[in-house]
């Protein structure tokens, strides 16, 4: 497993991250730990979770498959959308729709639609460290190594309250970094107060050009580290399957110069993509079975080359 250094940290973390927002929901506590200890085998080392994760199961189950191997691994959870509370009848019915969507897999879209998402509400100094506290009950351990502000407002981004609750929970050992995730405008507010941001978590797409956004308007001196994600999102494959077929031909030869082995274009160009756009940082995917594990991780080995990303982010933006 190809790893990066962490500054904050002060140590080697994995260059992928396992992506646990289905843990509990889509995917069954036992599908997900099966595939918490596969990662784990392939060299994982970051998981990230959130309170709303998995209808509020994540960070519980999370916690439950890391047992005993605390001291190896990176978890970063966040503050900021609420954990949903589900009634009884809808716990009971969860293990029942994950068993019709296996069997007719046209009812993921009903179901999805059915699903009530958690709420956003809003990051108040007040409510972070009870947040945090649930959080540490819930995986089982007396500090996470980075806590993350869930989709925060500019305004919350550039709240020195906020900052002044986080750096309080640094000092305690409750937390080792600190971290905004979300859209580009709210990192940058954070930046340009000059609070503390040790790493930026947002949605990366060859389309997006965010990577190179933050990269161009945040000091050198004071840029967090990137954690992206998002990359398998169903907008940035239909953004390649649209291509012309010259267009689609240039994509594959780039593809396959740079890893002949490669058999999934569109899946594989986009993860490699993730990479080479990142390379000094982490990649988080969603990955629960045995197969996408294995690939996204061998994929992940590899040594990344910006120019790839740089190359097809303009093919894509010349269509």
């Amino acid at each position: 497993m190809r790893q990066v250094y962490s500054k904050a940290l002060g140590r080697n973390v994995s260059a992928i991250g396992f992506g646990c927002a289905s843990l509990g929901s889509r995917i069954s506590p036992s599908g997900g730990r099966r595939a918490i200890e596969m990662a784990l085998e392939y060299g994982v080392r970051w998981f990230d979770v959130a309170p709303s994760y998995g209808d509020g199961q994540a960070e519980e189950l999370l916690g439950s498959c890391l047992q005993g191997q605390r001291d190896r691994v990176v978890i970063c959870t966040k503050v900021g959308i609420a954990r949903p509370s589900l009634s009884l009848s809808q716990r009971l019915l969860r293990p029942l729709a994950r068993t019709v969507v296996s069997g007719i897999p046209a009812a993921r879209s009903v179901v999805r639609h059915a699903h009530k998402f958690p709420r956003r509400t809003a990051i108040h100094p007040d409510l972070i460290e009870a947040s945090l506290l649930q959080s540490l009950r819930s995986l089982r351990t007396d500090h996470v190594d980075i806590l993350a502000l869930h989709e925060p407002t500019p305004e919350e981004a550039a709240d020195k309250r906020i900052f002044d609750v986080l750096e309080r929970l640094l000092d305690r050992g409750l937390i080792r970094a600190i971290s905004v995730a979300g859209r580009p405008d709210s990192i940058i507010a954070s930046v340009s107060r000059r609070l503390r941001v040790d790493y930026a978590q947002f949605q990366d797409a060859p389309h997006s050009g965010v990577a190179v956004r933050l990269r161009s308007e945040l000091p050198s001196d004071r840029r967090p580290q990137f954690v992206t994600h998002g990359v398998f999102g169903k907008e940035n494959s239909n953004e390649i399957s649209m291509l012309s077929s010259r267009a689609s031909e240039t994509l594959k030869f780039w593809l396959q110069e740079y890893d002949p082995h490669a058999t999934e274009i569109v899946g594989d160009l986009l993860l490699h993509f993730a990479f080479s756009n990142n390379p000094n940082g982490v990649v988080i995917t969603s990955m629960f079975s045995a197969q996408h594990i294995e690939r996204n991780c061998s994929l992940a080995a590899k040594s990344p080359t910006p120019e790839l990303a740089a190359k097809i982010s303009a093919l894509l933006k010349s269509r």
